[in-house]
């Protein structure tokens, strides 16, 4: 007879939870596109946990009745069922219970609706979901391009010749030491004297072996050494230095020029919609790239620099002209990014009302001739009686010969201009805050990161 161990209780209650963070997790997945969204996502800080709303995982609970009588009823009631007896058959229904609210001439029910909890995630967690739905399970550091970064100088090696400060003391003494020993040893064998005399010859010498000689059979010579001192007699070729090489570490480098319109025709919706887009976008860049910069600009007809916590709460007003926030970008690049060291990343965020879009133009032409990776422009239209488009994108359009396409995702539709390869512009219209999670799609397509 086989004896069976039951699974400890401990081992039982991990695998449980295991098995219920796996469900939370399948839940948090397909509701990925209205989370993403969510205001109170992209107002916390990094490292912060992310509350998701999801529906309750019931634990089945059971019961057992009392065994029916023989003639009457048990607690089961009329027409009960024991296990493994009457005319059940497998995938029968047994009984659904009553809907909500859904008795009898639409009485009101007294029954208790379907709960509903908030489950905590990590953001990074969430981004890693975000990016395995992308089809991005975290780009390796091969597909990005990579820079050698200097990092000092290190201590590599020995070597036979060297500055001063770089010798060895303790490898250069090595050989003249053991040198010392040797040669007193021949002294006391080809002279006979003893080790004090030989001792006292050779210091005399200055660790000649030759001159220690002589010294030793002039029978007039003797030593006053008391003891044995032993002292290193160094030739050509004994010191030892430490070799030295330049460090250096591969590094991937990026820096984002994240922009955004918040002139007085940007509505609270549309900024909200372009800090939606430029949060993720941001978060997308801090994990694939080993060290990445952001720097956050906002303008109306002026652009300004400004700290990540104001430029996602900042709320202003004014006219717009986009220019100005181009010429802020090629003054960064110029001064801290050159694009021979730096992966540069462009973001633009507007509702496409240009003052001057001959002059935005003209800035994005020496964007592009400074070799940015990408220029990402999103024109956001999501206000319920607005479709009209602003006069920026269709500048871009007639300005580099850009192509129109109709891109499907989710069965969500986006309007996206493309420049193609010689190009690394991608324009994405949005007209609805559906189409959030189908505009970072496009943007966060793996071909755009690879170099």
């Amino acid at each position: 007879m086989s004896i069976t161990v039951p699974e400890p209780i401990a081992e039982r209650g991990k695998k449980d939870a295991r098995r219920h963070r796996e469900k939370q997790r399948e839940a948090i997945r397909k509701q990925l596109p209205e989370i993403i969204s969510e205001e109170s996502i992209i107002t916390r800080g990094r490292g912060k946990t992310v509350r998701v709303p999801i529906r309750s995982i019931s634990i089945p609970q059971f019961r057992p009745g009392s065994r029916k009588k023989e003639g009457g009823k048990g607690d089961a009631g009329e027409g009960g069922v024991g296990i493994g007896q009457g005319s059940s058959r497998p995938g029968d229904v047994i009984g659904r219970r009553p809907a909500p609210n859904q008795g009898p001439g639409g009485e009101a029910g007294d029954e208790a609706g379907e709960e509903i909890i908030e489950s905590e995630i990590e953001l990074e967690e969430l981004i890693s979901m975000m990016l395995e739905d992308l089809g991005l399970p975290r780009l390796e550091k091969k597909d990005v391009a990579e820079l050698e970064v200097e990092l000092g100088f290190k201590i590599r090696g020995i070597k036979k010749s060297g500055p001063r400060p770089l010798m060895d003391s303790r490898r250069s003494s090595r050989t003249p030491f053991g040198r010392f020993f040797a040669f007193l040893q021949i002294l006391m064998d080809q002279t006979g004297r003893d080790e004090l005399a030989c001792f006292h010859a050779l210091k005399q010498a200055g660790g000649d072996l030759s001159e220690a000689v002589k010294l030793l059979e002039d029978s007039g010579f003797q030593g006053t050494e008391s003891e044995v001192e032993p002292f290193g007699i160094y030739q050509r070729g004994d010191l030892r230095f430490h070799g030295i090489r330049e460090d250096t570490q591969q590094q991937s480098n990026a820096v984002v020029l994240a922009m955004m319109d918040v002139s007085g025709s940007m509505t609270t919706m549309k900024k909200y919609v372009a800090r939606s887009l430029l949060f993720w976008l941001s978060e997308f860049l801090r994990t694939i790239y080993q060290r990445v910069e952001i720097r956050f600009i906002i303008h109306h007809s002026v652009a300004r620099l400004v700290p990540e916590e104001e430029f996602f709460h900042t709320m202003e007003s004014g006219g717009t002209r986009c220019a100005s926030a181009y010429e802020l970008a090629n003054g960064l690049i110029d001064s801290q990014y050159p694009t021979n060291m730096w992966n540069v990343y462009a973001f633009h965020f507007s509702d496409g009302e240009d003052f001057a879009p001959e002059d935005s133009m003209s800035e994005a032409k020496k964007l592009f001739k400074k070799g940015i990776n990408m220029f990402g422009y999103g024109e956001i239209h999501v206000d319920e009686n607005y479709r009209s488009y602003g006069n920026l994108l269709p500048s871009f359009k007639e300005t580099f010969s850009l192509v129109d396409s109709n891109v499907t995702s989710d069965g969500v539709s986006v309007d996206v201009t493309s420049g193609g390869e010689d190009l690394p512009f991608l324009g994405v219209v949005i007209q609805d805050r559906k189409q959030i999670w189908p505009a970072l799609r496009e943007f966060l397509k793996k071909d755009r990161w690879a170099q």
